[in-house]
């Protein structure tokens, strides 16, 4: 734990003290001496097992379900900004507890389109791999762009989705050398988090893991039927 860290968690026990936190998705008090910003209902609820959770190329921490669904939401629609230093947090302190090299040279987040930037007035995914930035003491590092805009996954079917985004992002800077960490908000099928991880290769990165805040399991749904109509209903927002 750096300095920054060490500061900010004795402050923040003194404020707990006077002011209980509350959870920042459902809003109970959180025990005190707690390090997650969130309460244990919520991070039992949706919590994904080792065995889910964690793949040869990086992992997510919860399933895209209930109240993260929701928190997403608000992050990514609703202009609740401040969800991005929890889902921050909550990745640091995954890393953490569970002993997973921060080896890395730099953060890197998945970019939003052009369209959706200026609709929105930020990138959520950005938001998040800036404040594990300042929580881990690895340097966010911007570079990774999209180079043509792209149909919302979300309106498509799994087969077309890796089409959909092949060759759709670039970098704008050399990663010659560098071992990097990619975070996204919701793995879906990985197409996207595919197509960045070649960009930074091609760039010259020696390795990519990727992080996501949620996963969303898919296998019940055959290619088929995973239309837009369908993968909204399975809890899947537009990126």
């Amino acid at each position: 734990m750096n300095v920054y860290n060490e500061v900010k968690q004795i402050i923040q026990q003194l404020i707990d003290i006077i002011y209980p936190r509350r959870c920042g998705f459902c809003g109970r008090i959180i025990d005190f001496g707690s390090k997650e910003p969130i309460c244990g209902d919520c991070m039992r609820s949706a919590f994904l097992a080792d065995s889910y959770a964690y793949t040869e190329d990086g992992f997510s921490l919860f399933e895209y379900t209930g109240e993260i669904r929701k928190a997403i939401f608000h992050l990514k629609y609703d202009g609740n900004k401040a969800l991005g230093s929890i889902f921050a947090c909550l990745i640091y302190n995954a890393f953490q507890k569970n002993g997973i090299n921060m080896d890395f040279d730099g953060i890197a987040a998945v970019p939003i389109s052009a369209k959706r930037l200026k609709e929105r007035g930020y990138n959520q995914t950005e938001l998040i791999a800036k404040e594990l930035g300042i929580l881990s003491g690895i340097p966010y590092v911007e570079g990774l762009v999209r180079v043509r805009e792209t149909v919302p996954q979300n309106s498509l079917g799994i087969s077309e989705r890796a089409k959909n985004v092949m060759g759709a992002f670039g970098t704008n800077r050399s990663f010659e050398g560098m071992k990097v960490l990619l975070i996204d908000d919701i793995y879906t099928t990985g197409s996207t988090l595919k197509e960045c991880t070649r960009a930074l290769i091609e760039s010259g990165a020696v390795s990519v893991k990727y992080c996501t805040v949620a996963k969303t399991f898919l296998k019940k749904y055959a290619p088929e039927q995973l239309s837009a109509e369908q993968t909204e209903g399975a809890g899947i927002v537009p990126k």
